[in-house]
């Protein structure tokens, strides 16, 4: 293979030039030798000295899920891969359809390729499910740990995903609620898992007084470890929402989305007049604002609403923004 030998504080401008030209080689590494460095390349170049040396190709590089595993799949098993997933820290979660449960080592293996981020995956054996909002989960390639470290609006979260509920596609929605925010509110999140809503609103506004009840013990667990690695002012409360009696809030969060209409008393209790809640219901993506409002009681006045993701081919997740009169 041809390289060119460069002095080092030439190989970037040298190097952008090939790129121009078509001429710099993809399938093989940079080698640094001393003061010179050494660059792939497809001919001569210039007046540039040539080295003729034996390398090792670098490992192919794929864009996609589906481009890295072309070789390996046939097209009607391409046609039923699933390249959504979720990357939660170093962790993918992914859907292995039936008719590629014999392929999903493979598959696992080419997501480790394609994503460098990534170090465990692991499959979808459930729904979310129970009071927990838990998924079962069947590790097919990487690290088998469930525990990992999630970075959002510079915040870092540590979870378990196999033992606390946790959605990196609300994290949008996250950082809107936080700019809703004023300053000094006392907030209260309801069903606040590990901590996400609390604390991205905690970096944001670290003079609001913000609660935040979890009924699974295990995410209570990391909430507060959460708190205690970003050194925010949180209280976090292991409890059932509907047993919770505080009062006075300026604001209140409902993650909850399929069953957040069977607390809002308990929210309409918490607030104080002209406080603002913050409703989250899965509902058909007809019509979904109306749909979510059919279980709104007397007393909450709409003031805005947005989907906040897709849910499902005819679900979606959508959000109320409302008032206490």
């Amino acid at each position: 293979m041809r390289f060119l030998k460069i002095l080092k504080n030439q190989g970037e401008q040298v190097r952008q030039e090939l790129i121009a030209s078509n001429l710099l080689s993809n399938d093989y590494p940079i080698i640094a030798e001393g003061q010179f460095i050494l660059i792939p390349v497809k001919s001569h170049y210039k007046d540039y000295a040539v080295v003729e040396m034996d390398a090792e190709k670098r490992p192919p590089q794929y864009a996609t899920l589906k481009e890295s595993l072309k070789d390996i799949l046939t097209e009607e098993q391409l046609n039923d891969l699933v390249t959504s997933f979720d990357i939660i820290g170093d962790i993918a979660i992914v859907e292995i359809p039936e008719s590629l449960k014999s392929e999903e080592n493979q598959i696992g293996k080419a997501l480790l390729k394609v994503h460098k981020n990534v170090n465990c995956v692991f499959k979808k054996l459930s729904a979310m499910e129970g009071e927990y909002r838990i998924r079962k989960l069947s590790h097919i390639a990487g690290e088998n740990r469930t525990e990992t470290t999630y970075r959002e609006h510079g915040i870092d979260m540590k979870l378990d995903v196999s033992k606390a509920y946790f959605s990196v596609r609300l994290s949008h929605e996250r950082g809107r609620i936080a700019d809703l925010v004023k300053p000094r509110e006392k907030i209260l999140v309801l069903f606040a898992g590990v901590g996400p809503f609390a604390l991205v609103i905690a970096k944001k506004h670290p003079d609001c007084r913000i609660t935040a009840v979890e009924l699974n013990p295990e995410a209570v667990r990391y909430m507060k470890e959460n708190i205690a690695l970003n050194r925010f002012n949180i209280e976090a409360i292991e409890g059932d929402a509907k047993q919770f009696a505080g009062t006075g809030y300026d604001r209140i969060i409902m993650p909850l989305p399929h069953s957040a209409h069977e607390f809002l008393d308990v929210a309409i209790k918490a607030a104080k007049p002209r406080a603002t809640i913050h409703y989250y219901a899965i509902v058909g993506s007809e019509d979904p604002v109306e749909n979510a409002m059919q279980k709104i009681p007397p007393g909450l006045k709409l003031v805005s609403s947005k989907i906040a993701r897709p849910y499902s081919a005819d679900l979606v997740q959508v959000v109320l923004d409302m008032i206490k009169s």
